[in-house]
């Protein structure tokens, strides 16, 4: 056996994180650093090195674009790096500060290239961010710039990569957090989306992405009356009915009428426009084919409890058991968790008892409790297995 041997780049890269540790506050250093950092961990290099290495070199990286931020080209060689999606899935940094300090850019650039790197890791690590986190990056500036790019986008009609990565950074700054979507709203970000559902009508990617954030809306009591437009709920329900939209589509439209539709007491719009959509928020969910490739991930299930009671018309509950059992079906360990500590799974079993509860929702919500009983019963013997 020989002596053991360090990969080129990989020695390379300690050279190049030791000089930007040395010369810190050195621009020049700094300016040809950060070039070799994205030359070296560009393609499949940075899966060969040591998560230890390069969660320093993207901490050094933020360092830079703190340090020197109105320099063009180091901010580039910084975003180049930064967008790839090894380093920004599994490697370890300050990810509430990157997503900052990539904000911040943004809010004062207008490069389109840089725009769409801009956009793409924030979108990216948005999702990434602890609730907390994600409130203090849903400030109206920030909220209104992405809203920007997507105006800028829609008023030419383009589909490109930074209109898809600004709607899901704005789906997922709203994801559970009221400030936000209450400051989406202020910025005029409805009547907005109301133009884009419109005019991208032949765009599933797009229209989920639109109607993921409504549902986000939806989902704040006290902002459900700012979506009462009878002209957008009418176009919803359009969506939700039409066999030719995908379940995708369909169902982004159903979370939204459903929220609206379980609090009557809240519904300012003609008691006969609610009727329908109940009666179709039943009649179609039962059309779905069940989904393959993940589609939304929940925070939490607490939006859903309110739909789960007893009390709520069949579409209202069909929709939230549906939603339940798609998600719990991809990813059983971690739902079903979540279900027992939120307490749906004592709702989901007073639903399948309830002598009124129609035969499809008993039928989704046994499905589910099996699903979540064999989860327990499997983890619970694997626990032994490793027991002494």
């Amino acid at each position: 056996m020989g002596p053991l041997r360090t990969e080129p780049s990989m020695s390379n890269q300690f050279l190049v994180l030791s000089a930007m540790q040395s010369h810190t506050n050195s621009l020049h250093v700094h300016l040809v650093a950060t070039a070799c950092v994205f030359n070296l961990t560009t393609q499949n290099l940075a899966e060969a090195m040591p998560l230890s290495l390069l969660s320093s070199t993207v901490t050094q990286l933020l360092y830079a674009m703190k340090t020197f931020p109105n320099h063009q080209q180091v901010q580039k060689n910084c975003l180049l790096a930064l967008c790839s999606d090894y380093i920004l899935q599994d490697v370890p940094f300050d990810k509430y500060l990157a997503a900052m300090l990539v904000i911040n850019w943004l809010c004062s650039h207008e490069d389109p290239t840089l725009q769409r790197m801009a956009v793409a890791v924030i979108s990216i690590l948005v999702a990434k961010l602890s609730t907390e986190e994600t409130a203090q990056l849903g400030k109206d500036v920030f909220i209104m710039k992405l809203l920007a790019i997507v105006q800028q986008k829609a008023m030419l009609g383009v589909v490109d990569s930074t209109l898809k990565f600004a709607l899901s950074a704005l789906w997922n700054l709203t994801d559970e957090m009221p400030t936000a979507a209450r400051n989406f709203i202020e910025c005029q970000g409805l009547e907005l989306y109301e133009e884009v559902l419109e005019s991208y009508y032949t765009e599933p990617s797009i229209q989920q992405k639109v109607l993921g954030l409504l549902n986000n809306i939806a989902e704040v009591e006290v902002l459900q009356a700012d979506l009462m437009r009878e002209d957008l709920l009418e176009h919803i329900l359009s969506l939700l009915q039409d066999s030719q939209v995908e379940v995708g589509v369909r169902y982004f439209a159903g979370g939204t009428l459903a929220q609206l539709a379980s609090r009557p007491e809240a519904w300012t719009l003609g008691d006969e426009l609610r009727s329908t959509i109940l009666k179709h928020l039943h009649a179609s969910i039962m059309t779905w084919t069940q989904l393959e490739r993940e589609m939304v991930s929940y925070r939490s299930f607490s939006p859903f409890c309110p739909l789960l009671q007893t009390l709520q018309p069949s579409g209202v509950q069909l929709w939230a058991v549906w939603a339940i059992h798609l998600v719990c079906s991809q990813n059983t360990s971690h739902y079903s968790s979540m279900m027992e500590k939120e307490g749906v799974t004592e709702l989901l079993k007073a639903l399948a008892a309830h002598p009124e509860t129609h035969a499809d929702i008993k039928g989704l919500s046994d499905s589910i409790l099996r699903m979540v009983e064999q989860h327990h019963s499997h983890s619970g013997s694997f626990y032994n297995q490793m027991g002494p």
